[in-house]
C-alpha cells in the first residue's frame, strides 16, 4: 500500500528532486508522476512559487512544496 511522507528539503530543490526521481529507484522513472507541473521543471516552478509567495507576503518559511508517495 502506498503512503505519503513529507520531508523537509535540506538541500536544493533540484538535488532533492533528482534524488526522488532517480531512475534506479523508480523503474526508469515509470513510477514518477506529477500534477500541475512537470518533474523535469518542478524545481524551477517551486522557486518561482516561493518567490511569488515572498513578493506577496505569503511566505511562511516552510519548504514543504514537494510531497511524494512511497511504497511500503
Amino acid at each position: 500500500m502506498a503512503y505519503l511522507k513529507i520531508f523537509p528539503i535540506k538541500v536544493t530543490d533540484k538535488k532533492a528532486l533528482d534524488y526522488i526521481t532517480n531512475p534506479d529507484k523508480t523503474d526508469e522513472k515509470l513510477l514518477v508522476s506529477s500534477f500541475g507541473c512537470s518533474p523535469e521543471t518542478a524545481d524551477l516552478e517551486f522557486s518561482m512559487t516561493r518567490e511569488m509567495e515572498k513578493k506577496n507576503g505569503m511566505d511562511k518559511g516552510d519548504n514543504n512544496l514537494c510531497i511524494f508517495c512511497t511504497k511500503k
